[in-house]
């Protein structure tokens, strides 16, 4: 299964590429500050970070299968607050997780921060694949080449 949260778009075309590639289901996590303005979005954030607090996911999976693609963005260095929120609350026990991570940058430090968040759930780390993503949205073929290239 492919669960994945996209506030852009641009997680969800890589996600939707990595479907292309394994043919695995999608699941869309979907957060309140979806629906919000961008100024209103970087407001809310910018409270939740510094008072620390959760950004929930309204439509939480409930059956995660023992192997999952979690795909998500980088928001000021760490993974999206809702994909955050997911890591804490879903059970992952025993569960092999591969992380799917979009920034403007994709760089080592991003991927370090990502295997010590999977580090608190009790999963077995899977794969990181990193995709550097500008303002554009994504070429959905183009990822999808990369990621077969990556399988291989």
């Amino acid at each position: 299964m492919i669960l994945y949260y996209s506030r852009t778009q641009k997680t969800r075309v890589c996600a939707e590429a990595l479907h292309d590639v394994t043919g695995l289901p999608l699941y869309a996590f979907e957060s309140d500050v979806n629906q919000l303005t961008n100024m209103r979005f970087l407001l809310r954030i910018a409270r939740l970070v510094v008072m620390r607090n959760e950004c929930p996911i309204v439509n939480m999976p409930v059956n995660i299968p023992g192997e999952i693609y979690l795909c998500g963005p980088i928001w000021a260095g760490a993974l999206a607050l809702p994909v955050k929120y997911f890591l804490k609350h879903a059970d992952l026990k025993g569960k092999k997780v591969h992380l799917l991570i979009t920034a403007s940058i994709a760089t080592q430090q991003h991927r370090d921060t990502v295997l010590k968040a999977l580090s608190y759930t009790g999963c077995i780390p899977g794969e990181v694949y990193q995709f550097a993503t500008t303002k554009e949205l994504p070429e959905r073929m183009f990822i999808a080449e990369q990621l077969r290239e990556m399988f291989s």
